[in-house]
């Protein structure tokens, strides 16, 4: 099943917030509250979400729904990390990791880079856990990340689904439908 950015966008926010009425929705995931009406309704027709008195929340369909459309991205694990501003030294309000379960192929990070930033990051990384070192190295720049920042790589490395030579993708943005979209455009051009 083929879902979009915005679904999956208000999938996440109400599994990360809980209970969110339209408007709130809207204010936090940067989609316009005609928009956020319009997924809410699709969601809804799907058994995804249950909307009453207070807002929307998710459904356990909607949480089966989340999980595979992650799975069929080839989406481990997705959150919000918070120590990425200043590795990039960027006035990025949210950046989001994720562990993903495809390979990388160097030659293609620039690519990659003009897609995510093409699709409203403002900020890319692109990174392997390498084992036995246990450290993140940075591709393209062949450099490890807690060079550049200890704060970022500890906050790294407490990823449930990482291990040794997974990938990992960090985007940085002002608003979170942006980086959803932009992951899913680098993710699907791998």
């Amino acid at each position: 099943m083929q879902m979009s950015a915005e679904e999956l966008t208000v999938l996440l926010m109400l599994k990360r917030y809980g209970r969110m009425g339209r408007y709130s929705l809207s204010a936090v995931s940067g989609m316009g509250e005609g928009v956020v009406r319009r997924v809410l309704n699709e969601l809804r027709s799907q058994g995804a979400i249950r909307v009453m008195k207070g807002g929307a929340e998710l459904t356990s369909r909607g949480e089966e729904l989340l999980n595979n459309l992650l799975r069929g991205l080839g989406i481990d694990e997705i959150r919000e990390v918070t120590k990425f501003s200043q590795v990039f030294k960027c006035e990025c309000k949210r950046c989001y990791v994720s562990v993903i379960s495809r390979s990388i192929n160097e030659d293609s990070i620039v690519r990659l880079r003009d897609i995510a930033i093409k699709n409203g990051s403002d900020a890319v990384l692109f990174l392997k856990f390498v084992c036995p070192q246990n450290r993140f190295l940075i591709l393209k720049l062949n450099s490890y990340l807690d060079e550049l920042s200890q704060e970022a790589a500890e906050e790294l490395s407490k990823l449930g689904s990482i291990s040794c030579n997974k990938y990992t993708i960090i985007l940085c943005g002002g608003e979170n439908y942006q980086l959803i979209r932009s992951l899913i455009n680098v993710v699907i051009s791998i």
